[in-house]
């Protein structure tokens, strides 16, 4: 049977939807209505919640992974710089789940037990692994929650204004998370849970518009130059920056308190304002805020947060006219690479990136409103990973751990994103995460050269196994050859080429030689000439050799027949010519033979323009790792 109870406050009766019910609010007057140890009824603070960014709402029925719920509950948490929701639903069976909402991210979880014991909160730190579930999960935020309100009916008691510790914990590869909830006097209260999709979540009704009607936003003073500003009702809005004072105004409370302001006499190279439109990947965006960085180098990069109603928030990177767009993961590099060396090999997922560089930025102006509290001066340390054109970031603000997947973007995608018709500024130098590209032409180029060059490679390999077949083979003594002689015949047949070959064990002398092909009228048809030449000795110490004894000369082949080779030949041992005593000289005539050395030269020509495209990548290369690599590691 149903219990019912009536406010102390208003009077207002409530039905419990579930015997697990341990406070309401009312619906009537707000108040927080929840039960001691001895079931009596107790009147807290009254819960008032503010509109948010987000699909759901008390009483919201739809159904979840198939089944049927209805929203019984809702919290609402403040973790310092930032909020998030916990819906408390009940489902058709009986049985009852919680999502965890942050900026439109929906989470299902359930009640888990540690693998071990876990330490106080003040003995915890980010990037420290915690086992649940028998499964390994990493710290990523430690802090505390304070519980802003709440509506409807919850199984515990949660008054406005409570607070405790919490860790957030995600898996490496992002898709399972946890939390561990540190309850003062209680041993910790541990959850676990999937991302889940808003197509796995599907309302009977969507949300109701908002009872602040169809304003684009809502008025409020700046508390430090009291100008009128607007601040936009459509997203969770906690920094808004005067657009006349520059004055960042924090409104997470009732009144706007001043949390900075920018430097008056600095004017950030902005390219884009604040409201203007963007389209990336048939999304269309809206600049909200803008950030100016500077690290300890004084190297600034300018950061343009964008906003889509349902695809959440993601950031533009401008550094030195190169851009990345960069959003918020949950997964994890499988090792932390803080302090790890240059080029070091990190896997994320199933990608392997490279760390690039480490350090500390400051946050030296901003504009815009923003769902955190940000102001000048805010500090974070960064690491940067790379596998162009993707870039992993890793950002550590004191007890947070947050990652980013992102992407190099060409600047003309940029500004055709932004509607612009003008010719976009030329980047300087090489970006980390920007890739090496090839044009059209420069493609085409590499593969005709590369697959000319593997033909011509295997025709060497071909050619090196045709050499031919002998037509003569003779020695010719001294005397012979420096008088005129005439070799024995020989048949000629149809190939193209022949080769003279000759040798002679010359040593420190010289051979010259006229070489002549005569048909069977002896009229000459084909003339050569040659050298063999060959030197050698000691010197210092050191043996020395020059020349070689070995010619070989490549003639065009005759009609076929029958041929005499009739050579005539001088040489000495210096400059001048002189009688040569018991040399011999070797003739050697093929046909038929294959010349390799065209297709080896063929095949280095062909590779000329890839071996320039090689050393065009080496030199971007370089380029892109000199500003993190010592002078003598910095090439790849």
């Amino acid at each position: 049977m149903a219990r019912q109870i009536r406010c102390p406050s208003c009077g207002g009766e409530h039905t419990l939807v579930n015997p697990g019910i341990s406070m309401v609010v009312c619906q009537y007057c707000r108040a927080t209505v929840y039960w001691d140890e001895e079931s009596a009824l107790k009147l807290g603070a009254q819960s008032i919640l503010p509109e948010a960014d987000t699909r759901l709402y008390l009483h919201a029925t739809g159904r979840l992974l198939g089944r049927g719920f209805t929203v019984e509950g809702h919290l609402r948490y403040d973790h310092g710089r930032g909020t998030w929701d916990e819906w408390y639903l009940q489902l058709e069976d009986g049985s009852v789940a919680w999502l965890s909402e942050s900026e439109r991210q929906l989470t299902l979880e359930q009640a888990t037990r540690a693998d071990a014991p876990i330490a106080a909160p003040s003995q915890l730190r980010v990037g420290q692994p915690i086992g649940l579930d028998q499964r390994p999960y990493t710290i990523r935020e430690l802090g505390t929650a304070t519980c802003i309100g709440g509506e409807g009916q919850l199984p515990f008691a949660v008054l406005p204004g409570s607070r405790y510790a919490y860790a957030d914990l995600a898996s490496l590869d992002g898709l399972r998370f946890a939390s561990v909830e540190f309850e003062q006097g209680d041993r910790p209260a541990c959850f676990v849970g999937h991302v889940l999709q808003h197509d796995q979540l599907a309302l009977d009704q969507e949300r109701p518009p908002s009872k602040e009607g169809a304003r684009s936003g809502r008025d409020i003073r700046c508390t430090n130059c009291r100008a009128s500003l607007q601040v936009p009702e459509n997203r969770p809005v906690q920094t808004k920056v005067c657009e006349y004072c520059g004055a960042q105004l924090d409104l997470t409370t009732a009144q706007a308190n001043v949390l900075g302001v920018n430097p008056a006499n600095l004017k950030p190279p902005f390219a884009f304002a604040v409201g203007q439109a963007a389209t990336f990947s048939g999304v269309r965006y809206e600049v909200c805020g803008r950030m100016l960085y500077e690290d300890a180098e004084h190297y600034r990069t300018v950061e343009y947060l964008l906003h889509h109603p349902e695809q959440g928030y993601q950031w533009l990177v401008e550094e030195e006219g190169h851009y990345l767009l960069m959003r918020p993961t949950q997964e994890a590099p499988q090792v932390d690479p803080v302090g790890l060396p240059a080029k070091r090999g990190v896997r994320v997922g199933p990608v392997t990136f490279r760390k690039y560089e480490e350090g500390t930025v400051s946050l030296i102006y901003v504009d815009g409103a923003l769902p955190w509290l940000a102001k000048s001066g805010d500090r974070f340390y960064y690491v940067d990973l790379i596998a162009p054109p993707r870039i992993f970031g890793v950002e550590r603000d004191g007890a947070e751990l947050e990652y980013f997947h992102g992407r190099y973007v060409p600047v003309a995608e940029v500004w055709t994103a932004f509607g612009l018709d003008e010719v976009p500024p030329r980047p300087r130098g090489i970006h980390a995460a920007q890739p090496f590209e090839r044009g059209p032409v420069a493609k085409l180029l590499m593969l005709v050269g590369g697959v000319f060059a593997l033909l011509n490679l295997g025709l060497l390999v071909w050619s090196l196994g045709h050499a031919g077949h002998v037509l003569l083979a003779e020695d010719f003594d001294s005397e012979q050859f420096q008088a005129e002689t005439v070799s024995r015949t020989f048949q000629v047949g149809g190939e193209k080429i022949m080769s003279l070959q000759l040798h002679s064990f010359l040593n420190n002398q010289w051979l010259g030689i006229d070489l002549a092909l005569m048909n069977e009228k002896d009229e000459v048809v084909e003339e050569a000439d040659a050298e063999v030449s060959y030197y050698s000795g000691v010197e210092g110490g050191e043996s020395w050799s020059e020349g070689s004894r070995h010619e070989t000369v490549y003639i065009k082949a005759p009609p076929p027949g029958t041929y005499r080779l009739l050579l005539r030949g001088q040489g000495g041992s210096g400059e001048a010519a002189g009688p040569l005593h018991q040399q011999k000289l070797t003739v050697t005539i093929t046909q038929g033979e294959v010349l390799s050395r065209y297709f080896l030269v063929l095949a280095g020509f062909a590779f000329l323009f890839p071996l320039y495209e090689w050393l065009r990548r080496f030199l971007f290369e370089k380029r892109r790792w000199a500003p993190v690599m010592p002078e003598s590691d910095d090439d790849d």
